[in-house]
């Protein structure tokens, strides 16, 4: 057993943290004249989406002209039909899932109405050779027939119970008017594509910005209360935290440490109804199979063994960490991938969450000395990946506070700086060996999140190697029966739990800064890759 040492000594210091995470201080700046309330200005960090062809793009941004199936509620983030689909039914099996369009849905420009055969064609679109959407690969497999003229069936090869993440926030098909395309070529769709939702294209400046006119009388009824909303792309955070106080810009995106400051000069932060994304730090190779393959063999890793990986957790002051990266009110997530919207949820792996995951440095020295750690592995250096990704430049930050706190507890670390494709290529080609940030964004639904990160069954280069957690994924799939696969969702959760599998972190909302003189709130779920969307419900002062 490990010396007994108080736990006050193993408590980072505020001052710790902060030198940790120190950057630049801007003072606030006084706002200036409020713009003219007829136009909205967002500005957010570069999105990739510079291209009005969305199927070309990786999905970050779908343009509030265009509309998905699939609609989210914007408090809750349930899935409704505020979007073209009025209603949806699936088969027994959910292998066949039936779409009904809203018949008063029309595209803008007087471009006609929204049928079956303008989700055919868009369809078509994004399932080609030149699509690059997150997800499109299941849609390729997918056979889609029009009933009548609104209706919309899509066949698929096998059971796919969360069919509607797709068609909802995540955005894997957004429809495109036929008969703009039969008329202009994609030539159209580059220079004013028609969308059916409540704004218009007006153009874009590519790289810096992109300008959209409300529609009065839309087919919804929405009507936002402004005339104009332009997104601009601004890479430096600290010029986005000057348009905001000069009056430049309603709404920006900023990195927690400048929420503060606009906060302390009069600014408001508004976030997510629901959680846009959660955290972890991840155990790369297949650390839990006894029979590994030499190339997926990681059983010489550190966190091969169930103790450490427990000690790991427990040397990690979550609340100290998580205030630090998120600010206030962002609470610890148990499990990965685990979410109260979606079944499979478990209250009591939430409850046990402080007795077994807590800090707890006393019981992290006990487990490593049970261990034989650090002298009886091959291996005891755990490498930490330091690395950044567009929307989460807290990452970084994240594996210098678990090092810090490893330290602590006699874990030896390495940190590993690299670029997030240089760790994804390593990932996918078997051969990771470090632990390394993660998002889940938009939450994925728990029987796909579940299965993405920990199985072999959806992406076997993060299949952690547990035969038990790959039979109960191989039975989540065969399974149909909403009440057992909530059953089975919730054996893999406790799998995950008990073995100590991953660092589960945070779920964290979506977050904007607004200025306080413009903008009175705004109601949006984190649904989108983005987190941001329900832009007409930005309700201006």
């Amino acid at each position: 057993m490990g010396p007994k040492v108080s736990k006050l000594k193993f408590r980072l210091s505020s001052t710790l943290t902060s030198a940790l995470l120190a950057g630049s201080i801007l003072s606030g700046a006084t706002v200036g004249a409020a713009a003219a309330q007829d136009k909205v200005v967002v500005a957010v960090s570069p999105l990739g989406a510079d291209s009005n062809l969305y199927w070309t793009t990786t999905g970050a941004f779908i343009m509030p002209s265009f509309q998905t199936l699939v609609g989210q509620d914007p408090v809750s983030g349930k899935y409704d039909n505020s979007q073209l689909a009025e209603s949806w039914e699936h088969n027994e099996d959910f292998t066949s899932w039936t779409f009904h369009l809203h018949p008063d849905a029309a595209f803008n420009d007087d471009w006609g109405p929204v049928t079956s055969e303008d989700v055919i064609h868009s369809f078509g679109l994004h399932v080609g050779d030149d699509a690059k959407l997150s997800g499109i690969s299941l849609f390729r497999e997918i056979e889609i027939t029009a009933v009548d003229e609104h209706t919309v069936r899509f066949d698929l090869p096998s059971p796919e119970p969360n069919f509607l993440f797709s068609h909802a926030g995540r955005g894997s098909l957004v429809i495109y008017s036929k008969a703009q395309y039969d008329a202009e070529g994609l030539d159209g769709y580059e220079s004013a594509p028609a969308g059916s939702g409540p704004f218009k294209y007006e153009g874009r400046e590519v790289g810096q910005s992109i300008l959209f006119s409300t529609v009065e009388d839309h087919w919804t009824g929405t009507t936002p209360e402004y005339d104009e909303i332009e997104f601009r792309w601004v890479s430096e955070p600290s010029t986005r935290l000057a348009m905001l106080s000069a009056g430049e810009a309603h709404v920006v995106t900023l990195p927690r440490d400048l929420q503060d400051d606009a906060v302390e000069a009069g600014e408001k932060v508004i976030v997510s109804s629901a959680g846009a994304m959660q955290t972890t730090m991840l155990f790369t190779g297949q650390f839990m199979n006894p029979e590994a393959e030499e190339n997926r063999d990681a059983r010489s890793y550190a966190w091969a063994d169930v103790r450490v990986r427990e000690a790991m957790n427990r040397a990690l002051d979550r609340d100290a960490i998580l205030e630090a990266l998120y600010g206030e009110g962002v609470g610890a997530l148990s499990v990965y991938t685990m979410d109260p919207r979606f079944p499979g949820y478990s209250e009591a792996l939430a409850e046990r969450f402080d007795a077994d995951y807590g800090y707890d440095p006393e019981r992290a020295m006990e487990l490593l000395a049970e261990a034989g750690y650090p002298d009886s592995f091959e291996n005891p250096k755990i490498p930490l990946v330091v690395t950044s990704l567009a929307g989460n430049p807290e990452f970084a930050q994240m594996a210098e506070l678990v090092q810090a706190y490893f330290d602590l507890v006699g874990l030896q670390t390495e940190m590993r700086e690299q670029d997030w494709a240089t760790g994804n290529t390593a990932i996918r080609g078997f051969n990771a060996d470090f632990v390394t940030p993660m998002r889940n964004a938009p939450v994925r639904p728990s029987a796909l999140g579940s299965q993405i990160f920990f199985t072999t069954h959806a992406s076997p280069h993060l299949d952690v190697g547990d035969p038990e957690l790959n039979d109960l994924g191989a039975a989540l799939i065969q399974e149909t029966d909403p009440a057992k696969r909530d059953g089975t969702l919730q054996a893999m959760y406790t799998r995950i739990f008990d073995t100590y599998a991953h660092l589960p972190m945070a779920t964290v909302p979506a977050s904007v800064v607004v200025n306080s003189a413009l903008v009175e709130g705004w109601s949006f779920p984190g649904s989108t890759s983005s987190g941001l969307s329900h832009f007409e419900l930005l309700d201006l002062k």
